[in-house]
């Protein structure tokens, strides 16, 4: 997954304690993307140490909200931007840089908004505690359940409020073997037909298989989760009229690069506005064809030292 063209470990993908960890969340709003008017600041809070309840002011107006008995020893870590309006351009992702200052939140997409809980550096945020602000050093460096916690307010006129969510973090994700791991994807693309002028994700799901008679399940079990590196995506639009080409690439491998995503159980995902082919060379020029029929969907990514094509499928355009 890229952050303004750096690498960060999804909470999905075993994160450890020493990789750049991009806790996204999507907000979601009658059924469509909508950002929050406000984001007050995330939360890193121990899971296992019962804070998740403990955490929250249980009566009155802060009800909900993260209590102010917290100490400096609850809070690992803590995020937020100089402003918390989420139109002001502290949230620009162009802002996120790796390193020890890099307490941030950052807007992806609509409704799409990450912090990035770093082990590489010695990264501490400000959090205030009653009424002055102190700066916290990043303690989230165990293996260990966290939560993280976001104080949003949705609407100017609606009250602050908590979003919690969980993650893990391993101190060890190395395994050995002794001998090579025969893995086997088997991919599927869900989308048989959509409507042009749709805006639609894509997504190509995939069931991993170690081959190995002998490998211990656990490891098996590993790879049932996100194990699927650099993904990308190729459509290319198929014509049977003589006169034009029978293949017109619409989107290639390298043009999805960075934009395609993987969800926990290696479903890839690559989001198409079909109302965007209208502006390709080839519809000017006469040569793309008509924009409905037959496309084919590709998908190619990293699994260990293996690069995977998957088959080409076929999407038709009414």
């Amino acid at each position: 997954m890229q952050l303004n063209n750096s690498t960060v470990i999804d909470r999905h993908n075993r994160p450890t304690v020493i990789q750049p960890v991009g806790l996204r969340v999507l907000f979601i709003n009658d059924g469509v993307f909508q950002d929050p008017y406000q984001i007050s600041g995330v939360t890193i809070l121990s899971k296992n140490a019962n804070i998740s309840n403990a955490a929250l002011e249980s009566g009155g107006s802060q009800e909900g909200l993260l209590a102010s008995s917290l100490t400096d020893s609850d809070v690992l870590m803590h995020f937020a931007n100089s402003a918390t309006l989420t139109t002001d351009s502290a949230f620009d992702v162009a802002n996120y840089t790796p390193g020890a200052q890099a307490s941030g939140i950052f807007k992806v997409a609509t409704g799409e908004y990450m912090v990035v809980l770093d082990g590489r550096y010695s990264l501490s945020g400000a959090y205030g505690f009653h009424g002055s602000a102190v700066e916290v050093a990043n303690t989230a460096s165990a293996s260990d359940d966290y939560i993280d916690v976001w104080t949003v307010k949705s609407a100017e006129a609606s009250l602050l409020k908590t979003v919690i969510h969980d993650f893990e973090l391993f101190a060890d994700t190395f395994l050995t073997v002794t001998q090579p791991l025969l893995l086997r994807p088997t991919n599927r693309l869900t989308n048989k037909h959509e409507k042009l002028g749709s805006k639609i994700d894509l997504k190509i799901t995939t069931e991993v298989s170690v081959e190995n008679k002998d490998i211990d399940s656990s490891v098996k079990n590993i790879f049932k989760s996100s194990v699927i590196t650099d993904p990308q995506v190729e459509i290319v639009k198929l014509n049977e009229d003589v006169s034009l080409a029978s293949r017109v690439t619409v989107s290639s491998f390298a043009d999805s690069s960075g934009l395609v995503d993987v969800t926990s159980d290696n479903t890839i995902i690559f989001n198409w506005d079909t109302e965007s082919l209208k502006t390709k060379t080839e519809v000017g020029d006469g040569t793309f064809g008509s924009l409905t029929g037959t496309y084919t969907v590709q998908g190619k990514f990293n699994m260990l030292n293996q690069r995977f094509l998957t088959p080409l499928f076929h999407l038709i355009l009414k």
